[in-house]
Parts: C-alpha cells; sequence; structure tokens
C-alpha cells in the first residue's frame, strides 16, 4: 500500500522480554528486532517469555531455521522449550539442561496487519494438491470453516499475508500448525496427503499500551539507527532548531533520526509547535522515520501524554461543539470500524472523559492519527483534523500483563529541579542517611515523608506528580527529610467527623468532600475529637491547606490535642487515588470472588467465589459506588431481581444509576448495599449446587464469610 493519507499505514515498535530466574521481574533480556542469532544467550532451563507488543516466532536455529513457536502478546512459561526429553526427564533434568534459542522473528507490527508490506492477511485453501481444485480464501479469525456442517478438504495451501494458525478442530481447539507467507503445493510438511482444516486465525497485535505511564523518557539521536550527538528527555519540545529559546530540554541538534522511547507515550509532530502530522510513539525503538510511520523525515516537536490509562471513555459527536441535533457515540474501548456501529464516519466533537484515545481516518487504525487526552475538543481544528472523518479508534491501557500494578514509586533527589543523586524507594523507610532531599518525583501511588527519624516529627503528604524543590513539597527550604513511609490504597468512601469536645462529645460536624476553609463555612475550627469513618484524609492545621498536616486512615482519635499537637483544623480533604484492580479474597473461605458466565446473556451469569484463577473475571475497579468487572467494564455489580431481601442473589447488568447498583465499602471489609444498608455481600454457603454463589445477606457481626480483603493488582 501507498504511503498517501488513504492508505498511510502506523507501525508500532515490537518488545519481548525473556526472563531467566525465578524472580521473573529481574534480569529480563529485552528484544526489539530481530535477532538473526541469539544461540550464545545463557538461558536457564525454564525460561518465561513475556510479550509486550506485537507478534514473534522463536526458532530453535539460528538464521529463522528449525522448529518455531509463535508468540501473541503476553505471558508464557517454557521448560523444555523444543521438547527434546520424555516427561520424565523434563521433570529429573530441567534445572540440568538450558533452554537455547537459535533466532527470533518480529512478524506482526500493525494492529490487525502483517508485517510483509503492511496489508490485510490472506490464506488460500485448496482442495487438490498444487493449488488446484475449489479454492476458499479467509482474511480473519474463523471459527469454523465448514458450512452446514460439513468441511471441505485441504490439499494445498497458499499464504498471501500474514502468519497463520491452523487447527483441526473447530473453535481454535487442538495443536495448532503455523503457517508464514508461501506457498504449499501438497501437506507433506505436514505429514498428510490431506487434511480438514476446522478453524484458523492470523496472529494480532493488541491494542496500543503503555507499561510506565507516569515515568515519560526519551532518548532522542541526531541520526537514523541509534547513531550520531543524543540526548535524554522527559519534558516536551516545542521546537528543534529555536536557538533563542532558553528551554533546558532544547535539543543541541535540528533533526531527528532515530529515538528511544524509554517510558510513556509520546506525540510526535511534523512541524514546531505540536502542529502537522501528528505521530503516537509506544514504548520502544524507533530506528528511522519509516518505523514511526512518517510520511517523511521531518519532525519539528514532540510531546508526553499524561493521563490515566486504566479507564476510557468518551463521547463523539458529528455536530460541533457537542451539538444534540445530530448523533453521537459512546464509546468504551477498540471499534476497528465506526461504519459498523450505525454512528457514521462524520465527528466534528469529542468529550474525552477519562483515558487517552487515539482517532484513525481510516478504518483499521490506518491513515492521519490523532492523539486524544481528557478534555473537550468542540471543532476538528482541536485535535488537528484536517476534515470530519474519523473512521476508528481505540484508547491506550495500561499493560497489565505480569506487571507490578499498584506499586508505589518514589525518586528523591539531593539537588532542587531533579538534579544531582537519585534514590529509588518502594517501600517504607525507617531513616533516609544517603543524602539531603530537595527535589522529588512521586511516580505512582502517594507517600509521607517525616523530618525525623522513625516516621516522626512534622508530616509532608506527597501524592503522585513531581515536587521541584522543597516548597513544592509543602516543606519550608530549610527541612530536612529523614523518612518516608508509603501509603496504601484504602477503598472505602470518604467520610469523616469532628466533635467539638473530647472522646466524640458534643457537637458534631461530618465531611464527605474538601473543606477548604472551616471557619468560612460557618464552623468553629476548634476541634477536640476526630472520627475517620471511610477514605483517608489529610488534616491541615490552617485554611487553604496551609500549616502543619497529619494523614488519617480510618480510625478514632478521642483526643485530637494528644495526637496532633495543635487544637484546631482549619482545612481537610481526601487523599487523591486513582482507581484501582482488585480482587476479593473472601476471610473465611479463601476464596475470589467471580463473574462466571456469558457475557452474551447477563440475565444467566451469577457471581460466585473459586479457587485463585488470575484471570479478568476475578478483577473488580470500585468507582463512583459502582463495582466493575475487569471482563466487562460497561457493567456494574448488581441485587438480581425487584424483590431485594436476604438471600438474593448478584449478577452484572448494564449501569442504569439503579439504588441496587451502588455499594458501600466499608473498612472493616463489608461491602454494604446503598440500597438496604442492612444488608451485606455473603456466601450462600449450605451442600446446593449454588453453595459459592455471593448473596446479600443480613449484617452478622460473627461471619466471617461477610468479609472481604481486597488484594491490589
Amino acid at each position: 500500500l501507498s504511503r498517501n493519507g488513504q492508505s498511510k499505514i502506523n507501525p508500532r515498535p515490537g518488545k519481548l522480554v525473556i526472563y531467566c530466574d525465578s524472580d521473573y521481574q529481574k534480569n529480563g533480556i529485552e528484544v526489539f528486532h530481530d535477532v538473526l542469532d541469539c544461540s550464545s544467550w545463557v538461558l536457564s532451563p525454564t525460561i518465561l517469555v513475556k510479550v509486550i507488543r506485537g507478534c514473534w516466532i522463536l526458532y530453535e536455529k539460528p538464521n529463522f531455521e528449525g522448529p518455531s513457536i509463535p508468540l501473541e502478546e503476553g505471558e508464557l512459561e517454557l521448560p523444555d522449550i523444543w521438547g527434546a526429553g520424555t516427561s520424565e526427564e523434563q521433570n529429573e533434568c530441567k534445572s540440568l539442561k538450558p533452554a537455547v534459542i537459535g533466532s527470533i522473528r518480529h512478524v506482526v507490527k500493525a494492529s490487525n496487519r502483517c508485517k510483509e508490506n503492511f496489508v490485510v492477511c490472506r490464506i488460500d485453501l485448496y482442495t487438490e494438491p498444487e493449488g488446484l481444485g475449489i479454492v476458499t480464501s479467509f482474511f480473519d479469525d474463523t471459527e469454523e470453516t465448514g458450512v452446514f456442517g460439513t468441511t471441505q478438504k485441504t490439499c494445498s495451501i497458499k499464504v498471501h499475508w500474514g502468519t497463520w494458525l491452523i487447527y483441526e478442530e473447530p473453535g481454535f481447539q487442538g495443536v495448532p500448525l503455523m503457517l508464514e507467507p508461501g506457498e504449499y503445493p501438497n501437506l507433506a510438511f505436514w505429514e498428510k496427503k490431506e487434511a480438514y482444516i476446522r478453524s484458523m486465525r492470523p496472529l494480532k497485535m493488541g491494542g496500543r499500551k503503555v507499561e510506565f505511564g507516569g515515568e515519560p523518557k526519551i532518548i532522542i539521536y541526531e541520526k537514523p539507527f541509534f547513531e550520531g550527538r543524543h540526548v535524554e528527555i522527559e519534558s516536551e519540545i516545542f521546537t528543534l532548531d529555536d536557538k533563542e529559546s532558553e528551554e533546558k530540554t532544547r535539543l543541541p541538534f535540528t533533526s531527528v533520526g532515530s529515538m528511544k522511547v524509554l517510558g510513556g507515550v509520546w506525540v510526535a509532530y511534523e512541524k514546531p509547535g505540536f502542529e502537522g502530522h501528528q505521530y503516537l510513539l509506544e514504548e520502544g525503538a524507533y530506528r528511522d522515520w519509516t518505523d514511526w510511520g512518517g510520511y517523511d523525515e521531518e519532525l519539528q516537536s514532540l510531546r508526553p501524554i499524561v493521563g490515566d490509562f486504566t479507564s476510557s471513555h468518551m463521547i463523539m459527536y458529528s455536530e460541533k461543539d457537542f451539538g444534540s441535533k445530530g448523533s453521537n457515540i459512546n464509546v468504551l474501548g477498540i471499534i476497528s470500524n465506526l461504519k459498523d456501529t450505525g454512528y457514521g464516519l462524520r465527528t466534528q466533537s469529542i468529550n474525552v472523559l477519562s483515558g487517552v484515545w487515539v482517532a484513525y481516518e481510516n478504518p483499521e487504525f490506518t491513515g492521519e492519527q490523532y492523539i486524544l487526552a481528557k478534555g473537550l475538543y468542540p471543532s476538528i481544528e482541536a485535535w488537528g483534523g484536517k476534515n470530519c472523518k474519523i473512521s476508528s479508534v481505540q484508547p491506550i491501557i495500561m499493560d497489565f500483563v505480569g506487571s507490578e500494578r499498584g506499586k508505589v514509586k518514589v525518586q528523591l533527589f539531593s539537588e532542587p529541579e531533579f538534579k544531582g543523586n537519585c534514590q529509588i524507594f518502594e517501600k517504607n523507610t525507617r531513616c533516609i542517611d544517603s543524602f539531603t532531599v530537595k527535589s522529588s518525583k512521586i511516580l505512582d501511588g502517594s507517600c509521607i515523608v517525616y523530618d525525623q527519624e522513625e516516621f516522626s516529627g512534622n508530616q509532608y503528604v506527597l501524592e503522585e506528580g513531581i515536587y521541584p524543590d522543597l516548597t513544592a513539597m509543602g516543606c519550608s527550604p530549610q527541612a530536612v527529610l529523614k523518612s518516608l513511609q508509603i501509603i496504601n490504597i484504602e477503598l472505602s468512601e470518604p467520610c469523616i467527623a469532628l466533635f467539638e469536645k473530647v472522646g466524640f462529645q458534643g457537637k458534631k460536624i461530618e465531611f464527605s468532600t474538601e473543606i477548604l476553609n472551616l471557619q468560612f463555612l460557618g464552623y468553629s475550627p476548634r476541634i477536640a475529637s476526630v472520627q475517620v469513618l471511610g477514605g483517608i484524609w489529610i488534616i491541615y492545621e490552617h485554611s487553604n491547606y496551609r500549616g502543619r498536616q497529619m494523614l488519617l486512615s480510618p480510625n478514632e482519635i478521642p483526643d485530637w490535642y494528644k495526637v496532633s499537637g495543635y487544637c484546631q483544623i482549619g482545612s481537610l480533604r481526601p487523599l487523591l487515588q486513582k482507581r484501582v484492580y482488585f480482587r476479593l479474597r473472601n476471610k473465611e473461605t479463601g476464596k475470589f470472588m467471580s463473574a462466571d458466565g456469558n457475557l452474551d446473556n447477563l440475565n444467566l451469569l451469577r457471581i460466585q467465589v473459586a479457587e485463585d484463577a488470575d484471570s479478568d473475571d476475578q478483577i473488580w475497579v470500585y468507582q463512583d459506588g459502582f463495582i466493575r468487572c475487569r471482563m466487562a467494564e460497561d457493567c456494574c455489580l448488581t441485587i438480581v431481581g425487584n424483590l431485594i431481601t436476604p438471600g438474593s442473589k448478584l449478577g452484572l447488568s448494564f449501569e442504569r444509576n439503579e439504588d441496587k447498583q451502588y455499594w458501600h465499602i466499608r473498612p472493616d471489609g463489608r461491602i454494604y448495599s446503598k440500597m438496604k444498608p442492612n444488608l451485606v455481600l455473603d456466601i450462600k454457603g449450605g451442600a446446593q449446587y449454588d453453595r459459592d454463589h455471593v448473596v446479600v445477606n443480613t449484617v452478622n457481626e460473627e461471619k466471617l464469610t461477610q468479609c472481604w480483603e481486597p488484594l491490589i493488582v
């Protein structure tokens, strides 16, 4: 396909990581491009292969020869990789014989397209040898090739484009055979004369993704293939050739030959000032301008995209300024062709409610691309469009495959503006004695830093973000920070009660949202005792979030002055927390809450407890009172039926703002129905078939089956 506006392909970088140790988060070998000979690599007998992006083939021998293993995005553990020994030998000797990989090839690097010329995949099956007889062509996943229960025999095959997996069973069952582009005049390679192929599919890439969304970093090289001068940057470049610019990130050269994106999602622009053609840059290596899908070598500005990559939702409108006269569509995931939705291809305004999106001029993610972060786009000019045609869209999501989700990461620097020595902290530290802290970056999560050791002295709460100096961190310029404490996730909804007398006596005032100035609202700032009923709160001595501060988790403080050292509260607010994914483990049975059933028929789907399966049907997210399952985030947990009584079962349904869809997670692990506050989630029990079903039951303080432990994933 030519590289004009109507057929432009947007290639993506590949990434594969091979782990050799028992600790699969360390000592990984990263692969970004084809490797002709990797037989000298020192590998362990059992390896874990994590495909971050693209589709790959492992070969036993160098130069892409010998037996092969196709890999799509995800994780795969490979003991005795080429199956040389018997099962007993594998068990006895697997610790002795190291794995050997001869070569590695990157075969798919564009969504729904194959590598060769970036064209649509195609395979032809012939009923006779030498490409004779009846021919049947396939272009995409085919779960059943038969017609009316009859499967046509295959005696020869031609793979035009793509790398295909063919199966002798329907529904992609059984052991697949991999076929690469080429002509197969007979089935001698399969040791057959004829075969009945029941299903097949081409290898495909997944959607756009990011591993280190909060750590934008890119290395720019002056020449292709990572040669010439280079510079590492972490912030935007407004223009490459502005010699008068005082920007600290101005490049020492005026052209870009190649790039390595180490973290975050970046957008490169053809012209200065973030104008012209847009090129999305995912984490990976770009050897020259063809690797990022450029129209030519011209690239004059770039910037990182900041956003929450865990949730994606936008509304597209056919009229300008979000006009109600035209049509609109709510988008929650990938759409390869908007024409198929009935909405059409005309879009003149977009409201991105959450996440980061990529919109494409043509179907199948081709043509001009426009990167859309959270916010309002009242016209096509707002997103840099040349016309109002958008044919396909996809969100950029956080890569969850094997990642350490929810892990806090703090960078402390010995000089202001993130200079000097750098230390990374991921757990509580009783004494910071390596250097004096002058600036910091909170890459994920939140923490408290103290001006004394052992988590004592004045507290300074740091939420996710960057703090170029001590003043930005809320400290005095002379402050010396001596210890650091990680703040754990709290799922309960924010609620706090303040009392005018000690022991929770006297007048009580209760809040669930931030209060900038307690006295301005007519309340006395003199507070004697505090109850944190839910959420995590930051309490400030003075109004407008000034003065000494203290972080409070769900707890009771009968004497506020004794704990804090001051007798007033000027302002307070809940701690900012990103929405997180978690699993719910029942404290009595140890089993996990799971969604069991087919999403095609929600009426038959039920919620039950099951053993740990590490699958999406056991992963949940809590937001705005709704509990959603990761495998269907447009649905939420609900009580089944209109008569809500103890013993009523649970299911999933589309969000309708119904009372029975709202839940309240308490710090003690109980999950209350907001519609019936005396009912909590419980396990039915008994000896019947539905003993593992999750139901609502009357609160019983002695029943541990009503207590759930959220495990952040």
